[in-house]
């Protein structure tokens, strides 16, 4: 299965994401905010990003930004989890697809089909 990271500064949620994706028997890799999952991202090399945005110290759209400078992880599939409407990716400068953003609450047939559907 995949090495995923879930980037989620809610801890309850964090820990639901990453039961269900363990569950499913996938390795996951946990961070509080995109600061941490940043580093996490270049030391772990995940298959998978599942990030929030809103989080303190670097946003989801901050680390998807820097993640688009670095070749490694252009092409790691980013998957957004918000409660913010898609739209406001799109104003942020954000290229983001509606199958890349998932709103909350987080359904988690629909994300694992999301995960199962990448290519890696």
């Amino acid at each position: 299965m995949a090495k995923v990271i879930v980037i989620e500064d809610e801890h309850v949620l964090r820990a639901l994401i990453a039961d269900e994706l363990e569950d499913a028997g996938h390795h996951v890799i946990e961070a509080s905010d995109g600061a941490e999952g940043l580093a996490s991202i270049k030391l772990e090399h995940p298959d998978v990003i599942v990030s929030d945005i809103g989080m303190p110290r670097m946003d989801g759209y901050e680390l998807w930004k820097s993640l688009q400078n670095c070749p490694a992880f252009k092409e790691t599939p980013f998957f957004f989890v918000s409660s913010h409407p898609i739209e406001d990716a799109i104003r942020a400068g954000v290229s983001v697809k509606d199958d890349d953003y998932l709103r909350k609450p987080v359904k988690f047939d629909v994300l694992m089909a999301r995960i199962d559907a990448c290519k890696l």
